[in-house]
């Protein structure tokens, strides 16, 4: 009887051991940063982090804001869905941590995060 309840006891150790071990590798493992020049088909399905300038900017009736940003003559297009508010303008440097996707033959980024910089 009391090596089950050592076992079970150490069983719930481990089973908490465990899940704050997952925990911390999940808040410190970051995508990499990729300069927008060199986001091509390689990235496809992958998520990472890039920076650039604000070209464009739309938020559609249903949420979805559209950005396209710039990097010296590279550009790329940035989707977001379920967006209350267009925060960016033309000018504006923001960085984008998003899955890398293709639409239409040329990569595009859908956006978990953007964030002003």
């Amino acid at each position: 009887m009391s090596s089950d309840r050592l076992i079970i006891r150490l069983s719930i150790f481990v089973i908490f051991s465990g899940l704050i071990g997952l925990y911390l590798i999940c808040m410190f493992v970051a995508p990499p940063f990729v300069k927008l020049a060199e986001i091509d088909n390689r990235y496809i399905g992958k998520t990472i982090i890039t920076k650039g300038m604000v070209s464009k900017s739309f938020l559609s009736k249903s949420k979805t804001l559209f950005l396209e940003l710039k990097e010296n003559k590279k550009k790329i297009s940035v989707v977001m869905f379920n967006v209350n508010k267009n925060l960016f303008k033309k000018g504006d440097s923001v960085s984008v941590k998003g899955e890398i996707h293709i639409y239409k033959g040329t990569p595009e980024i859908i956006a978990r995060d953007i964030k002003k910089i």
